[in-house]
């Protein structure tokens, strides 16, 4: 069996692979070694467009376009004062949209950097607040109505628990979720005791 198809497998058989314990969690030191051997859990970032590629984007307009060919036309017909005017309205046009392009992005990776997403552990065994980022291999996660789902996770226990996968499937009706073990050949929307990451929960907790 293929050792990452958790839905297959039960919450004891998981427990022992991941080497973690559903009361105590892992301890502060495990975790930390967990993060530095397989990362921090994040999605990768996009790739950040070249100087290039924004300032090109710019030109990437009708208007622009309109004011390059009438801008050629007035140069051909050597009205040279009119093309002036008009190269230097696509120039000014195209810094101004990339400056504010650049400002926009810097904006953004700012908020990205102060807005920490929190989430909720067990660790040495209490339940304590982390950082999403901070998650790792085995960690035991609690949810409660209100939270939004900060990994891909097996359920291993539950009372009412239903999410809104609305985001990984468009179905807007919650999903309910359960311990029991499924069919290794079960579709990932067909994975009721799994959770997937940004997913919502609706009610109960798990």
């Amino acid at each position: 069996m293929n050792k990452n198809i958790w839905h297959a497998k039960n919450v004891k058989s998981i427990l022992k692979e991941l080497n973690t314990d559903s009361n105590h969690g892992l301890s502060e030191s495990e975790a930390l070694l967990r993060i530095k051997k397989n990362g921090r859990n994040i999605l990768p970032e996009e790739k950040k467009d070249s100087v290039f590629k924004i300032v090109f984007s710019q030109f990437n307009s009708p208007l622009i376009y309109i004011l390059l060919i009438a801008g050629f036309i007035t140069l051909f017909l050597q009205h040279f004062t009119d093309a002036l005017i008009i190269f230097i309205t696509i120039i000014l046009n195209t810094t101004i949209g990339f400056l504010q392009e650049k400002k926009a992005s810097g904006i953004l990776n700012k908020l990205k950097s102060i807005v920490k997403v929190k989430s909720y552990v067990i660790r040495d065994g209490l339940e304590k607040e982390i950082n999403q980022s901070d998650l790792t291999i085995g960690d035991i996660i609690i949810l409660h109505a209100g939270n939004k789902v900060p990994a891909d996770c097996r359920v291993i226990e539950s009372h009412d628990l239903k999410i809104n996968e609305s985001a990984l499937t468009g179905e807007w009706q919650p999903v309910s979720k359960k311990i029991d073990v499924l069919e290794e050949n079960t579709q990932i929307f067909d994975q009721k005791n799994m959770l997937f990451m940004s997913c919502g929960v609706e009610s109960g907790w798990g």
